[in-house]
Order: structure tokens, then C-alpha cells, then sequence
């Protein structure tokens, strides 16, 4: 078991939002997160431009610097605050502390210092390089909002149907890109002279409507091509079908956990300071928004009251 510590305890609640003694200091805290996170997308975009850079390179360095501070000391108090987690329930303080800093929110977290000391220990490393790494950034905000999280289970929960489209549109570039190899490669050596060059034109054809840097001249290569963008259309609403499909269950299977979980709360038929806390921390937890959550609320006392009535 863990040693009870009120200040580790009070800090994991404001940094993962969950605090209600608190819960100005961690709406405060989010939004700070959240506007130096966005600060240092925009800063990074401008570090692009050499004009921008030239004049204003040393202020754009020491904000770098000040968001590594920042975000250094916040990934350390998440490390000491990991202790406070419920799951693993067996597990100890350093087991739950580990788990934190290999999983996706740890990661994410020490993706954006890592720049910064990789620049002090290998100065000589590609800036370029850098600033996609800090770009990554902008996935610290995932610890406010699991619309990645959703999206990834929502595939997971669908993955034989999208791997089987997936399969179909490997099968359609394949197909179509030799088709159009054949066709096309004496006439236009330079675009269509290897079945790779082909697939880039299959590709850009199957998933947009094509650059119009590469288009087929003979009367074959234009039938290839037009199958091709037919095919693309199909393939990729198959894809956007299930994503879609298997997003929107994954929001019904949440509600109605949401519901089981409200309804367990409120079977006494009274919603007290507690109850409420509790419900509001459900809703957090299921993605629900407010309205949404009130509604599923005022339902199942409405249900609750009316079967009392009848039983009366």
C-alpha cells in the first residue's frame, strides 16, 4: 500500500483535472498548459521563416527555454504524483510511476523536453529535426481531451474491417499502378518508366483527385485511370464508413456506461453534494458534455420516480 500524502494526492487532482476543493487552481493550470503549448506551435512555425528568425531568434530561444522549464517541472510533478493512481490497484508507488512514463501521455510528455537537451548534447544535430520533434508538442493536450485515444480504440474495436479495406486499397495501388506501368511506360519513361513511379501516381489518384503533375496520354492509360478514380471513391468511403461507424459506437458504448454507472450512484432516488461530484467526475471520464450528462440525469431520476410511484 501506498503512504498516504495529502499534497501528492492534492496535486495529481489539479494536474489531471479532477480536483473539486481545487478546481480553480487546475482550470487555471489546464489553461496555461494549453496557451504555452499553442504558443510554442506558433513559435516553431515562425522559427521557420529566416526573416522572423534573424530579428527575433533570441526571444523565440529563451521562450524555448522557458517552455522546457515549464514543462520539465510538470512532467516531474506527474511522475511523483503517478503514485496516486488507482490502476494498477496492486502495484507500487515506483511500479505505478514507471507505468505512467511508458505510456502514451508519458511519452508525449517527455517528447517535449527531449529537444531541447538533445540540442545541448548533440549541438550539431539538424534543426529541422528539432523543430518537427517540437512540434509533437501540441499532443500534450491529449491530457485534456481522448478524441485520440477514442479514435485509436474506435479503430482497434474495427480492426478486421479496416484491415480488410486497408487490404482492398493495397490491392487497388497494385493493380492499377502496373496496369498503368504497361500502358504508359514507352509513351512517358519519365513518369510511368517504373512500377514504384506508377504507384505514386495510384496513390494521388486513388486517395484525392490527383496533382495533375502525371496523367496518362494514351486511350488505355485514360480507361486505367478512370477505374482507378472509381475505385479510389469506393475504397475510401469503405474506410471513412467505418472509422465513422466505429467511432459513433464507441461514443454510444461511453453513454451508456455513463448511464449504468449514474444510475448505480443514484439508486436511492437523491442527488446530494456527493453524488454530484461524483457524477461530474463520470462525466469527465465518459467525454460526455454538460448537457448531455444532465439530460441522461433528469431521465433516470424521472424513471426512478415513476417506478416508485408505482410501486407505491
Amino acid at each position: 500500500m501506498n503512504a498516504h500524502h495529502p499534497l501528492r494526492h492534492r496535486l495529481f487532482l489539479i494536474l489531471e483535472l479532477k480536483s473539486h476543493k481545487d478546481k480553480k487552481t487546475a482550470w487555471v493550470f489546464s489553461w496555461v498548459l494549453t496557451l504555452v503549448v499553442l504558443f510554442n506551435i506558433v513559435a516553431v512555425v515562425l522559427e521557420s521563416v529566416p526573416s522572423i528568425e534573424r530579428q527575433y531568434g533570441q526571444a523565440l530561444a529563451l521562450f524555448d527555454a522557458f517552455s522546457v522549464l515549464f514543462f520539465s517541472v510538470e512532467y516531474l510533478l506527474r511522475i511523483w504524483t503517478a503514485a496516486e493512481m488507482k490502476r494498477p490497484a496492486q502495484a507500487s508507488a515506483n511500479r505505478r510511476r514507471l507505468g505512467y512514463m511508458l505510456s502514451f501521455h508519458g511519452l508525449v510528455d517527455l517528447l517535449a523536453i527531449l529537444p531541447f537537451f538533445l540540442q545541448s548534447l548533440v549541438p550539431g544535430l539538424d534543426l529541422r529535426f528539432l523543430r518537427v520533434i517540437r512540434v509533437m508538442r501540441i499532443l500534450k493536450l491529449s491530457h485534456y481531451s481522448t478524441a485520440l485515444e477514442d479514435l485509436i480504440a474506435s479503430i482497434y474495436a474495427e480492426r478486421d474491417a479496416f484491415i480488410s479495406a486497408l487490404y482492398l486499397l493495397a490491392l487497388s495501388i497494385l493493380i492499377t499502378s502496373c496496369l498503368m506501368y504497361f500502358a504508359e511506360h514507352d509513351l512517358q519513361p519519365d513518369k510511368f518508366g517504373t512500377i514504384p513511379d506508377a504507384m505514386w501516381w495510384s496513390i494521388i489518384t486513388i486517395t484525392t483527385v490527383g496533382y495533375g503533375d502525371v496523367t496518362p496520354i494514351s486511350v488505355w492509360g485514360k480507361v486505367i485511370g478512370a477505374i482507378t478514380a472509381l475505385s479510389g471513391v469506393f475504397t475510401v468511403a469503405l474506410l471513412t464508413g467505418i472509422v465513422a461507424s466505429a467511432f459513433a459506437t464507441r461514443v454510444r458504448t461511453q453513454e451508456i456506461e455513463f448511464t449504468t454507472e449514474v444510475e448505480e450512484v443514484l439508486k436511492d432516488g437523491h442527488v446530494r453534494a456527493q453524488q454530484r461530484r461524483t457524477i461530474e467526475h463520470l462525466r469527465r471520464e465518459f467525454s460526455l458534455t454538460e448537457d448531455h450528462a444532465q439530460a441522461i440525469v433528469r431521465q433516470i431520476i424521472e424513471e426512478q420516480s415513476l417506478y416508485n410511484k408505482k410501486s407505491d
